[in-house]
């Protein structure tokens, strides 16, 4: 891209921020999903903050908690408000409907590989069945999530390997494509316990991993929406498992996954061929000096065999013709942990956290040897600003010496991300976010990626 091009496209951007701050008077953030800690909210207070600022949980489905919006997310949250009526109508038949459609202006102002901007769109769909709600039986769920990719992405241009943009990583990076990547049933066996199966989507399959955990309102780096340790673990694909959540002693899930990611088909095709991954992990509530706290424990062992440069779902790895021997069996273990430092007394769902990832692979044929990750996230501190949102983040991936030995060159990356979300209607989120990546490709110059995102809920 040439510079008066370049410099007309940093002008327009611009332009278009200060037009949506200056022409929209209003500001703050709609009422938000579930808290932290899944804590219901204070009956006496009426919350008009974002509260999830935590890290996404890992890709097991949690246990199910107390609905604090047992009709569905307040109206505020969403473009179209109550649909004119129809919403509320459908939440109480049992047919929960969301959309988001999210544009991304996004570009490398310095080293990398490739000084450009890019242009891309996400339009993201969920569908929630409620079974006791539609007369059928009690217990269970139906989710259908489905997405569509548009434009293009400057992944690849940093010479990163996490994805600078992970909602546009998926379904498939560099594709037009729709496909439905999550179709998802749950049934509660306890109020305590249930059992889930279908095509499972690590970020997005279910309605509260939709509306808690947005890929597209916080982070936009893969570093600081996934533990990247899980380089393996199958965005889309096959697989089953249970939950347990005892009155006391930690939260435990369990689940089997075939090892195949598969978003544009129903994943049977290749079924079993390669073996399966095994997730287990453990999640344990905490409070320090009055301050709630979340800490997650958790192991993934795959069956089948892999070569360390394989393709892996959520990391961006560098092509090459090298031909490595398959190893059987790889295995990954992490260590998340939540923690609030500060909590608005007047309202609850409002503060400060801390939020760290960390991650050991096997070192091969895992090629991801240890990942950490560091962000502060919370409400703005400004007057008037109460409800904006931002974050700043810190990250680094540790490659393997198997994989560094195989493709010389290989280094390990770190980066540092920035972002700030401001309200300017309920349902539209605008978005400046800053990253400062060291690639992990040498001997590649530290890049400078400078993007817009707006987000619009309906």
């Amino acid at each position: 891209m040439g510079l008066p091009e370049r410099r007309s496209r940093i002008l327009a951007t611009a332009v278009l921020l200060g037009w949506m701050l200056l022409g929209r008077p209003t500001f703050g953030q709609e009422d938000g999903p579930p808290s932290l800690l899944d804590r219901p909210t204070r009956p006496n207070i009426s919350s008009t903050i974002d509260a999830g600022q935590e890290t996404p949980a890992p890709p097991a489905t949690p246990p199910p908690a107390p609905d604090p919006d047992p009709g569905g997310p307040r109206s505020s949250r969403f473009l179209l408000g109550d649909g004119f009526g129809l919403r509320p109508s459908w939440e109480e038949r049992g047919l929960s409907f969301y959309v988001s459609s999210t544009q991304f202006e996004q570009g490398v102002t310095a080293g990398g590989f490739r000084q450009a901007f890019r242009w891309g769109s996400k339009f993201d769909m969920l569908a929630h069945l409620d079974s006791g709600k539609l007369g059928l039986w009690e217990g269970g769920a139906f989710d259908l999530f489905a997405e569509s990719r548009l434009g293009q992405s400057v992944d690849g241009f940093a010479g990163a390997f996490s994805p600078t943009n992970l909602a546009m990583f998926f379904p498939v990076p560099d594709e037009q494509i729709t496909a439905i990547t999550g179709l998802k049933f749950t049934q509660a066996i306890t109020e305590r316990s249930g059992i889930f199966f279908g095509k499972l989507n690590a970020l997005n399959g279910d309605r509260e991993k939709f509306l808690k955990y947005p890929l597209t309102s916080r982070f936009l780096n893969a570093a600081f929406n996934f533990n990247l340790a899980l380089d393996r673990y199958p965005y889309s694909a096959p697989g089953a498992g249970f939950y347990l959540a005892p009155e006391r002693g930690p939260a435990l899930a369990f689940l089997v996954l075939d090892s195949y990611n598969s978003p544009r088909t129903s994943g049977f095709e290749n079924l079993g061929r390669n073996g399966v991954f095994l997730y287990a992990e453990a999640k344990q509530s905490t409070e320090i000096f009055g301050l709630p706290g979340r800490q997650i424990l958790a192991g993934l062992y795959g069956t089948g065999s892999f070569t360390d440069l394989a393709p892996a779902s959520f990391v961006g790895l560098p092509q090459t013709a090298a031909i490595a021997a398959k190893k059987a069996g790889t295995w990954t273990l992490l260590w998340n942990v939540e923690q609030r430092l500060w909590v608005d007394p007047d309202d609850p769902d409002r503060g400060l956290g801390l939020y760290i990832q960390t991650g050991l692979g096997d070192g091969n044929p895992n090629p991801i040897r240890g990942f950490l990750s560091a962000a502060l996230c919370g409400n703005s501190p400004l007057p008037g600003r109460e409800g904006d949102l931002y974050g700043v983040g810190f990250y680094n991936l540790g490659l393997s010496t198997q994989a560094k030995r195989q493709l010389p060159g290989l280094r390990d990356e770190r980066g540092v991300e920035l972002f700030y979300n401001l309200r300017i209607a309920p349902g539209c989120h605008l978005t400046p976010d800053l990253q400062v990546l060291r690639p992990g490709l040498a001997p590649v110059d530290t890049a400078l990626l400078f993007g817009v995102r707006l987000k619009l809920d309906f």
